[in-house]
């Protein structure tokens, strides 16, 4: 079986369980959907930890601390809703891990406690703290659509991207090193194609979201471009560390972390920009 059937396949049957998990299970503002993010964070986390950075690093295991973002975050927003809350415990987590390297780096008389420590402050902050947007984004608006239109624009971008490459892209690859394969082309369809689509679709359904077509338009710009960015800055770890895939979590995706790397770097700036422009 090919890697592309594989990958529609799972496709096909995770996209309607994320579909039925948003809509049909919104209650404590979307509790389900908050505990997914937890989840897959969880397993991304332990990608770029055990899968990536050890391929070439030393890393204690100080950067596992860093699962507990998103989860005290998803607490916080149920209790004392602090802002600051899940800042600080991050600001303890790095604070505990230097302590620990002070410790650790003596074993090889800390010639490599650079690289430990600058391993080890990268898994604390991603792909979690880029996370805990996602459980912002369940208390954000009231019922379904914010997060529906989110994902709509991350997987649409993607998919638009993967097929206009393939049409129009033979000729202007190569560009962005750490991933040969994107072209010019996929960027722009990806981008401006997904970008157009729901603008047409909030004029003609305005209650998707309370937003006009040109602020949904900028609205899916800037996500699918920082998606984009997600993408690439994940191939950059793997060509860095050799690997092809984060993992083998997700059947013709490889790891979590490849599912979600997109996902992870675009989720605050449509987190921001939907507080700006409709709260």
């Amino acid at each position: 079986m090919s890697s592309l059937l594989i990958r529609c396949i799972t496709a096909a049957v995770a996209v309607p369980l994320l579909l039925v998990i948003i809509i049909l299970l919104p209650q404590m503002n979307h509790l389900a959907f908050s505990i997914v993010i937890v989840l897959v964070n969880a397993i991304g986390t332990f990608e770029l930890h055990n899968n990536i950075l050890r391929k070439k690093i030393d890393v204690p295991f100080t950067g596992y601390l860093a699962i507990l973002l998103p989860i005290v975050e998803l607490i916080n927003s149920y209790t004392i809703k602090n802002d600051e809350l899940t800042i600080f415990l991050l600001l303890c987590f790095l604070g505990f891990a230097f302590f620990v390297e002070v410790i650790h780096g003596a074993k090889d008389n800390f010639s490599h406690s650079l690289e430990r420590i600058g391993a080890t402050a990268l898994t604390l902050c991603y792909p979690s703290l880029f996370m805990i947007y996602g459980i912002k984004l369940s208390f954000l608006y009231p019922g379904p659509n914010a997060i529906i239109v989110f994902l709509a624009i991350v997987f649409g971008s993607d998919t638009s991207a993967y097929f206009t490459g393939m049409l129009f892209g033979k000729n202007n690859k190569g560009y962005v090193k750490c991933s040969p394969n994107k072209s010019i082309a996929g960027f722009i369809g990806g981008t401006i194609g997904i970008s157009l689509i729901l603008s047409i679709l909030i004029a003609i359904f305005p209650s998707m979201l309370p937003l006009t077509p040109p602020s949904m338009f900028l609205l899916a710009l800037a996500t699918s471009i920082f998606g984009t960015f997600g993408d690439l800055f994940e191939s950059m770890l793997k060509r860095s560390a050799g690997v092809k895939d984060s993992g083998i979590a997700v059947p013709g995706r490889g790891g979590m972390l490849d599912c979600i790397d997109s996902i992870s770097v675009a989720i605050p700036i449509y987190v921001l920009l939907l507080q700006m422009m409709v709260l």
